[in-house]
């Protein structure tokens, strides 16, 4: 047989994604693993091949599903991804990797083995990932190594884990990278060191030498005013070393527009150019090629524990460790045999990667390439400068990870098949010269400070390059996830094509078939999905405000968009973008900013990159705001800009669009202030909703005083449910049957304020908060409310 692991991969991966859908107790696979085994073998002595290999697959599939299973339950149980509190605890452990460096913040990976609270010590195992902020201080004040034994008081971040109708993608890449919480602490004062890793640990020289590293890129790359890494070294910090955290939000969106982020991020490319240049130089020399590839072996080793083993790193390093030690043992290698093995190896390590997308697109690009590159080169002219081939690979490439990236990133980018002409032999340059000056640096500073200018070039060259086809429409877009017949459809008849057709105009019908499938992915979906009845949801944004309006049609209105006062986190690209990705919605009919703080604001920003925004209203706008000047940028230009004040009505369909409040006065640009915050009321027959955004008491008499109707069987909580908002006379005169607190679980802020929450049940009012119910969905079904929330049932006050 000529691929036998392609067969027993494909098996384990079977197996593992039934374990991830199907629940069973674990002795089930386990006795099916054992007992299809035992039979294998058995039917392998017998020599009856066919049937012990068929067995043999048997076993693999409730081998993976065993694992699954494992692997699950250890995860879920694990004493730290259950710990819960409101207030900062201290986590005790070492290290298992060195500190990786933000912007403004270190981000330490601890393997926990004590808690203390409250003067009580809990003894517990697991990985937490503990963010240390610093905001005002470059380079980072933790130069602490792997293997370093800690305390650190910090503060575990549940309210990250949004839940809004279907997991978050948060929670399944914590979980692929076996990181079991998340948590964060204000102040390096809160680290304390207890014992350095032994000066003989092999963590620690590992740690000590990336660290030695990342400071000659810090001294020859930071900004002018060294308050900084520079963009450039970011970059360069990304490419060598495998470390994205220091790249800006401009820098990373460019290159996953131009679909030219795959070259910064350490992989397969990487570790591909990596090995033919070390190759290229041992031939310089004349080392005879098996001694080449045994020395290839060994830098690959030792350059996996140099960026410490990170997933993409170790998979590529598999990969290129298996091919490499094949040609030592075998005269021929069957490449396609050799990738299916690295693919069984790192599902055996780790069943969860088959869920991590950084795999997916590792192995469908590598298998598309290795299908169809020969097909697609044959049919090719030969062009000069290995133009063909080229062209070829990136075309192959994409064509396996197409719909993986529209499903997952929802992203269409066209741009790679031209950009990588010149980015990936720029690539090769750039991180030979790199390596050239990380080894330099420590013997000669001169020689590197020579050194520095050109690298700083290059990368600029390839940043110029990644921005290259920004203004042309179409090379790039965001749309929402193909439904997964789509994407079976899509691989299905790319996969037929490769077969040898039986019947006369096969190949064209299945040809046909796959250009069906291929327009229907990049353009879904069309029309616009059709809502019966006006709907309104309160989406979970942690401590903020976002609420989707879908009219009676196909009309859709987003009000606000959540977001957090720094660049901590984007709640408009990780959380507001893709559940408006699930509803199938890639135009906004109308998008509205109630105010210019974070927590409505911030949010937006990447909602008006990523939706096309009909159009665009707002009441004041702020003064100085850099976040504001930016979403006004990304408002498209033939998005219409209104101002709307009260007494400013729409009739969208059978619904009413009410604007009570803000009155208009002068000026237009002002500090922002809650009480200018828009307030809008909708109405739908006998159904009506009071969107009340951060208004506090003042506004809410101004707006009883204009005798305004303002009863509304759904009150959106003004101010998160602040003791400042909600007097008796605006619940009085409202007279609601819900109240929907949109505030973030443990908040700084203890909102919703008891009070309040007394306030509203005396007004017999039911209360909903997206901080315990998740995302609240209600729905206007004639004169009935039909309330739906993620976190089912809804829990009782």
């Amino acid at each position: 047989m000529l691929f036998p692991f392609l067969y027993l991969a494909g098996s384990l991966s079977a197996g593992v994604f039934l374990a991830s859908v199907l629940s069973t107790a674990l002795f089930i696979p386990v006795l099916a693993f054992l007992t299809s085994l035992a039979s294998a073998w058995l039917a392998y002595f017998r020599k009856r091949d066919k049937l012990a290999f068929a067995l043999a697959l048997l076993a693999a599939l409730f081998l993976g599903w065993s694992l699954y299973a494992e692997h699950d339950i250890d995860y879920e149980r694990n004493p730290v991804k259950k710990f819960v509190l409101d207030g900062y605890a201290d986590f005790s452990g070492r290290l298992y990797r060195s500190p990786s460096y933000g912007v403004g913040r270190t981000h330490l990976f601890l393997r926990v083995e004590n808690i203390g609270v409250q003067g009580r010590d809990i003894k517990a195992r697991g990985n937490l990932r503990v963010a240390v902020l610093h905001p005002s201080v470059y380079p980072s004040p933790l130069r602490l190594k792997a293997g370093d034994e800690i305390t650190v008081s910090a503060q575990v971040l549940p309210g990250r884990d949004f839940r809004n109708f279907g997991e978050s993608r948060l929670v399944g890449l914590r979980k692929n990278q076996m990181v079991h919480n998340h948590a964060v602490t204000k102040s390096v004062l809160l680290v304390e060191l207890k014992q350095p890793a032994g000066r003989a640990s092999l963590l620690r020289l590992i740690s000590s030498l990336r660290q030695a590293l990342q400071k000659r890129i810090e001294d020859h790359f930071s900004t002018a005013d060294r308050t900084a890494l520079s963009q450039q070294g970011a970059v360069l910090e990304a490419m060598l070393l495998g470390e994205r955290g220091r790249m800006d939000e401009e820098t990373t969106a460019a290159l996953q527009r131009s679909g030219l982020y795959h070259l910064i991020a350490i992989s397969g490319a990487h570790i591909g150019i990596i090995s033919v240049l070390f190759f290229f130089v041992l031939r310089v020399f004349r080392v005879p090629k098996r001694v080449s590839y045994s020395v290839l072996i060994v830098l690959l080793l030792f350059y996996s524990l140099l960026v410490e083993g990170r997933a993409s790193v170790f998979r590529a390093t598999i990969m290129a460790l298996t091919f490499l030690t094949s040609k030592l043992l075998w005269k021929q290698t069957r490449l396609l045999n050799t990738i299916s093995f690295s693919a069984f190896v790192l599902l055996l390590s780790n069943p969860f990667y088959l869920f991590d997308m950084g795999f997916e697109l590792t192995f469908a690009a590598t298998l598309s390439i290795i299908l169809f590159y020969p097909k697609l080169l044959s049919l090719l002219p030969r062009l000069p400068f290995r133009v063909s081939e080229l062209f070829a690979l990136s075309l192959t490439a994409q064509l396996g990870v197409l719909p993986l990236l529209a499903a997952s990133f929802n992203r269409i980018t066209f741009a790679a098949l031209l950009l990588n002409f010149p980015a990936i032999p720029l690539i090769g340059v750039v991180m030979g010269a790199g390596f050239v000056f990380l080894a330099v640096s420590p013997i000669s500073p001169g020689l590197a400070a020579l050194l520095a200018p050109g690298l700083r070039f290059l990368v600029d060259v390839f940043l110029w390059i990644s921005r290259s086809l920004d203004a042309v429409p179409g090379f790039s877009y965001r749309l929402p996830a193909p439904p997964p017949a789509v994407i079976l459809g899509y691989f299905l008849f790319l996969s037929l094509l490769l077969f040898r057709p039986r019947i006369k105009g096969q190949k064209l019908l299945t040809a046909f078939l796959f250009a069906v499938f291929l327009v229907t992915l990049v353009t879904y979906p069309f029309p616009p999905r059709f809502s019966p009845a006006l709907r309104v949801t309160f989406i979970d944004v942690g401590q903020g405000d976002s609420i989707l309006v879908e009219f009676p049609g196909r009309k859709r209105m987003l009000i606000d968009g959540g977001g957090v006062p720094d660049s901590s986190f984007d709640t408009g690209e990780h959380v507001v973008s893709p559940f408006l990705w699930r509803r199938g919605i890639k135009k906004l009919d109308y998008v509205v900013l109630t105010h210019a703080h974070p927590d409505h604001l911030n949010g937006l920003l990447a909602v008006a990159r990523n939706f096309k925004v009909a159009e665009f209203w707002e009441a004041f706008s702020p003064d100085k705001s850099p976040a504001y000047e930016e979403l006004k940028k990304s408002l498209s230009e033939s998005a219409l800009q209104r101002r709307v004040f009260r007494g400013f009505r729409l009739q969208e369909g059978p619904v009413t669009i009410e604007v009570l409040h803000p009155e208009p006065s002068a000026p237009l640009e002002r500090e922002v202030s809650n009480d200018d915050s828009l307030v809008l009321r909708l109405v739908a027959d006998d159904q009506s909703f009071l969107l009340a955004s951060d208004i506090g008491m003042e506004a809410e008499k101004n707006i009883m005083d204009a005798r305004l109707e303002v009863r509304s069987r759904v009150l959106k909580s003004p101010h998160h449910g602040s003791r400042t908002s909600s007097s008796e006379a605006l619940l009085a005169a409202v007279e609601p049957e819900v109240v929907i607190i949109s505030a973030g679980r443990g908040n700084i802020y203890g909102v919703p304020h008891p009070e309040i929450l007394e306030r509203y049940r005396a007004a017999g009012a039911r209360v909903l908060r997206t901080g315990r119910d998740g995302a609240i969905e209600v729905s206007a079904a004639g004169r009935a409310l039909v309330i739906r929330t993620a976190v089912s049932p809804p829990q009782p006050d």
